[in-house]
């Protein structure tokens, strides 16, 4: 049926309708579960009623679905619960889950509209029950209006977390809370707004702690450029860096998907004029296919685990008749990576170079650990095995050693026995980039037929690591911990389910691989075809919510 057609299996789902940003994710530690909240448009295949829809987790793979932990309210949010985070406190010898959203009075909302004054305010609800009921504040909202008023592009998605950096830099207590909200001023630029707190609910605003101009590039080595507004942006810091990943949204000339981009930046939070400000020393795409709308948490085991987006890249009439739109991309954990100083580091805008130790640093990213669990059996470690594959979901890691640098090779994947219908991931070493090139992935041109790719910008000498997800019509792409790339395929035929590989002159015995074929099912309560009831959740024994018709619960004021 048309519903699962293209439905991922292995991957964060909503149950049905559309799905976008991931927007607040916590480990409890007194439940040994994982909660991750999703913006949710149940009922509609395109993006409108913003609920905050939820699931919970103990091992963050396989998954279980929860009342939705907000929808609209009555007046301050009764068009919309955007994106934001959640912030795990203990308070008076309880635990205490906040939930900051940004609360939406009006719509549309886009950076080329004039603002409407009160539109977007910051505000926050509660639970002490562990997540299975929220609760909004009775003083909301928190945040009423943006400190540039009508010149405002955007003002949205808080991420609220402590940070040694800023505390330090503030003179201030290392339990200092701090919230960053993507924004924009229409006569400049992008930037992001810095507050604090000491009890999480009244925030004093401490600046713009970046301000940059629209269509100046990030470095002068880089082709990229910052754009229109920020999104979705976080903060944090590893190693002796500190860093921001943000949301760009570009112009009207933008070629990327939806025309905006994932950005992370490294750098200092350093003084300036009386005031913060950040400054860039490296920066890289996270993504350089369509994931987007990043969201970070720490996992169990203090790990940095980031979560993002998919997006459609499908005919409108393929995603109505589907009934539901988007998912997110596997976990990922983000660590510091360092390398010896080299000349391609020198040159290369995503390295941090560090004279004094003698050592590069850039931002890594690889799937996070547990999407190992998703492994069924045992691999195949012959690569020649992917020539007998017939699966829409498997895993495949290659390493690819002594390499001149004249290589290509090259993966088919949802691939047809005839072959007219193939997905190829190109790993180019000639040009240094990675593709995936859906010109023949859909033979009744289904989904975007343009290709997704970005830089591997390998160091000599270096080995190549890829792995690869297929899942149905999702496909993700890492390369040697610090490269990603997510893209979106709509075979018209059920018999593209076969694979192939094509390595030049190279070896075929000199490639370690492993292939793992059928990927487990992330959802195990979901049945095929499975889908909600009208009241928007199937929750086991959690209470019930009725997406779209929330009351404002006043909540007693609380003393941190």
């Amino acid at each position: 049926m048309a519903f699962n057609r293209f439905r991922p299996t292995s991957h964060f789902i909503a149950p049905h309708s559309w799905m976008n940003d991931p927007c607040g994710a916590v480990w409890i530690q007194e439940t040994q579960e994982y909660r991750v909240c999703y913006q949710w448009s149940p009922g509609s295949s395109k993006g409108g009623n913003s609920a905050w829809g939820m699931a919970k987790s103990k091992d963050l793979i396989t998954w279980h679905d929860c009342t939705p932990a907000l929808s609209n309210g009555t007046s301050y949010d009764s068009l919309g619960v955007f994106s934001g985070s959640i912030v795990s406190r203990i308070v008076d010898g309880q635990r205490f889950l906040y939930l900051f959203y940004t609360s939406v009075s009006s719509l549309p909302i886009h950076w080329s509209l004039p603002y409407v004054d009160g539109c977007e305010s910051q505000s926050v609800a509660f639970s002490t029950d562990f997540g299975k009921t929220w609760h909004r504040y009775q003083h909301n909202p928190l945040l009423l209006s943006p400190p540039d008023g009508k010149r405002t592009t955007g003002w949205r998605d808080p991420f609220v977390s402590q940070s040694q950096s800023l505390s330090k830099l503030l003179g201030g207590d290392v339990n200092t809370n701090f919230m960053m909200i993507a924004s924009g001023d229409r006569d400049f630029g992008s930037q992001l707004c810095l507050y604090q707190s000491n009890d999480l609910l009244v925030w004093e605003f401490l600046g713009t702690i970046l301000k940059v101009k629209h269509g100046s590039n990030i470095s002068p080595t880089s082709g990229l450029q910052f754009g229109k507004n920020f999104e979705c942006v976080s903060f944090f810091s590893l190693g002796r860096q500190d860093y921001i990943i943000v949301g760009v949204e570009e112009d009207t000339h933008s070629k990327r998907h939806n025309g905006h981009y994932l950005l992370w930046l490294s750098g200092k939070f350093t003084p300036k004029n009386g005031s913060l400000d950040f400054e860039i020393q490296s920066h890289g795409l996270l993504d350089h296919g369509i994931t987007y709308a990043a969201h970070i948490f720490r996992d169990s085991d203090n790990r940095l685990i980031q979560l993002g987006w998919a997006d459609e890249s499908a005919k409108e009439s393929v995603i109505v008749s589907q009934g539901w739109a988007g998912c997110l991309a596997h976990p990922r954990e983000l660590f510091e990576m360092s390398k010896p100083i080299s000349d391609a580091g020198r040159a290369n805008s995503r390295w941090f170079v560090d004279e004094e130790s003698g050592t590069m640093s850039t931002l890594g990213i690889c799937p996070a650990p547990q999407v190992t669990t998703l492994r069924s059996g045992y691999p195949s470690k012959s690569l020649r095995e992917l020539n007998s594959i017939r699966s829409k979901t498997f895993e495949l890691t290659a390493t690819f050693r002594n390499l001149s640098g004249n290589e290509e090779f090259v993966f088919n994947v949802r691939q047809s026995p005839d072959q007219a219908e193939s997905t190829m991931l190109i790993f180019d070493l000639v040009k240094g980039v990675a593709t995936v090139d859906r010109s023949k992935s859909s033979v009744h041109g289904l989904g975007t037929s343009t290709p997704d790719f970005g830089d591997l910008n390998l160091l000599d000498g270096e080995d190549l690591v890829v792995r690869i997800f297929v899942d149905v019509s999702l496909i993700e792409i890492y390369v040697n911990d610090r490269f990603a790339l997510t893209s979106r395929i709509y075979p018209s035929l059920e018999s593209s389910i076969c694979a192939s590989y094509d390595l030049g002159s190279y070896p075929e015995s000199a490639v370690d691989a492993q292939l793992w074929d059928e990927l487990s099912d992330a959802w195990p309560d979901r049945s095929p075809g499975y889908m909600l009831t009208e009241m928007g959740a199937h929750v086991g024994d959690e209470p019930k919510l009725e997406v779209g018709k929330s009351e404002r619960v006043l909540y007693p004021t609380i003393v941190a």
